[in-house]
């Protein structure tokens, strides 16, 4: 039962990275993806119906920590927590680039707003990878990380960056408009081996780090997907994109490295009794609700689709 509490943790985790990454990737390619309003507005609509309800998973990734493991969200909290507030401040700030941008229309103002959503998005990226790098290098409870620029997290960022923006790419690939995802088939195509080659230089040094193999095989499968990704992107983009969404979560990798701490942090028994209820309707519902919504937009923007933003 606690590896399963532990489990759905890990779930809601990579299931945030994977989902809100398609939105993180595309903001970064925003300046990327084409020329003028036009391109930069296809983008933006493209994770407009996904962005609030990607973001539900983070919020339910929180609430599992607090209520499940209150000692080891205690732990990571005092551990990283000059790195956790500057990512959440980072994160305000790229959503209300979202919404502020079309709010007047001068081109001035978009442009403005869209260098702070490009520039939100890198850095909201770096500093996830970042914490990943923290995380896996670091334990928890052993004193607050005040610099984590260590060789290794940096490695990660630069990896995290890489990897979502072949991540983003992939999404566009799917949605944009047919002469519009010419772009980013060329980014994925490109930058697809490159991300690989860094995440298996990032997961190999972990192995290294943490004296064993269990690191290696969990991040194979992400470099194994990258690798994929770049070549089949041109015929199959939807596979592609589940590729990239594969490769987007590092959730297993801090999950093997944090569950000793975890077996030490669980709630008591009555507790998590009381939250089995719950969980049982709510769980199911957001993930049918998230299922429908992608069902019905992940499909190629034209003149008739919705502008959220």
């Amino acid at each position: 039962m606690d590896l399963a509490w532990y489990g759905l943790l890990g779930t809601l985790f990579g299931g945030y990275l994977a989902l809100d990454g398609t939105a993180i990737g595309a903001g970064i390619l925003l300046r990327a993806s084409g020329y003028g309003e036009r391109a930069r507005r296809a983008t933006i609509t493209s994770f407009g119906p996904f962005f609030l309800g990607n973001e539900v998973w983070l919020v339910m990734t929180v609430a599992t920590l607090l209520a499940v493991f209150p000692r080891l969200e205690g732990l990571l909290f005092h551990g990283h927590y000059p790195l956790i507030v500057a990512v959440l401040l980072i994160w305000l700030v790229r959503d209300g680039s979202v919404w502020f941008r079309s709010r007047v229309e001068r081109p001035g103002w978009r442009r403005g707003w869209d260098r702070v959503l490009v520039g939100t998005s890198v850095a909201f990226a770096a500093g996830l990878g970042l914490l990943v790098g923290n995380l896996l290098v670091t334990v928890p409870g052993a004193g607050t990380v005040w610099m984590p620029f260590g060789w290794y997290p940096l490695l990660w960022t630069l990896t995290t960056v890489s990897v979502f923006t072949v991540h983003g790419a992939s999404f566009l690939v799917v949605r944009m408009p047919d002469d519009l995802a010419r772009a980013s088939v060329r980014t994925v195509r490109r930058w697809a081996s490159p991300a690989a080659a860094l995440t298996a230089v990032a997961v190999v040094l972990g192995g290294v780090i943490q004296s064993g193999a269990v690191t290696v095989v969990t991040g194979a499968p992400a470099v194994l997907a990258l690798f994929a990704a770049g070549r089949v992107v041109t015929g199959r983009p939807r596979l592609a994109l589940l590729l990239t969404a594969l490769a987007a979560t590092p959730a297993a990798l801090v999950g093997v490295r944090l569950l000793p701490a975890a077996e030490r942090s669980f709630a008591t028994e009555a507790a998590l009794a009381t939250l089995g209820g719950p969980l049982t309707i709510v769980l199911p519902a957001v993930a049918a609700l998230q299922l429908w919504t992608w069902w019905v937009f992940l499909r190629r923007i034209d003149s008739r689709t919705t502008v959220f933003f």
